[in-house]
């Protein structure tokens, strides 16, 4: 079975079976929902998931365990995914290590949307820091002091570049505007930011050609990215700090 790739800072929960009153609207874009038991191994098999949501409430017994060795085997691609289980109160473990699998956080039914959009951003964010602070450790070869110097660079100067991108737009500065993405571009491009380079990318060609009609439009959506990315420096800083 061919193995699916997320694009660049993307987050999918796996939802599997009955387990909210009512889907959420917010994070629909996020979620693939899987009631079949052959269907939700074929997705744990195929997709790497950033979060699953393990309904233990169904399929029996027997088909539970395959679901969970099918997730703790240390060659899936889900190895290493946080598995948040779901179970009924009158049906809640006494004891936790009888599952041959350790969860990350259990869950009660019935939830509500309003809890599991509580949950998911709580995940997504937790998905984020490790996804970006793995990318510029990966670069750095695992050093996490130089890591956390690239990181406050990149949390120092992005912010700036903004700034003077948005100014040279404003003021027709389109030279200006070009140079600045250029040295963005760069620098989000060596550090592996994929999710902020297409934008920026996006934004220096048009600037190359002397496209200027949909500059504002490119500039919105790298100012967003950035934004994305800049939002999780005090976490991304705490975890290097503490290595």
């Amino acid at each position: 079975m061919p193995l699916k790739t997320k694009q660049p800072g993307q987050f999918i929960a796996l939802l599997t079976g009955d387990t909210v009153r009512s889907p959420s609207k917010r994070h629909n874009q996020n979620i693939i929902v899987a009631n079949e038991h052959d269907d939700i191994l074929r997705l744990i098999a195929t997709t790497q998931f950033d979060l699953i949501l393990l309904d233990l409430t169904v399929n029996g017994h027997s088909r539970q365990s395959e679901l969970i060795d099918y997730l703790k085997d240390p060659l899936g691609i889900n190895s290493k995914t946080p598995i948040i289980a779901i179970i009924d109160r009158k049906k809640k473990p006494q004891n936790e290590k009888q599952y041959p699998v350790e969860f990350d956080d259990w869950l009660i039914k019935p939830i509500t949307e309003e809890r599991l959009n509580e949950i998911l951003d709580i995940w997504q964010t937790k998905a984020s820091v490790f996804n970006y602070t793995q990318i510029i450790l990966g670069k750095t070869k695992n050093n996490p002091h130089l890591a956390l110097t690239i990181f406050e660079k990149l949390f120092e100067e992005l912010p700036l570049q903004l700034i003077q991108i948005k100014d040279a737009l404003e003021n027709s500065q389109y030279d200006l505007a070009r140079e600045v993405t250029h040295k963005l571009n760069g620098s989000v491009s060596f550090c592996g930011l994929l999710e902020i380079r297409q934008p920026a990318n996006d934004l220096e060609i048009r600037l190359l050609n002397n496209n200027y009609a949909d500059t504002h439009q490119h500039f919105l959506t790298l100012q967003q990215c950035i934004l994305n990315f800049t939002r999780h420096q005090k976490a991304i800083l705490s975890i290097l700090g503490q290595s």
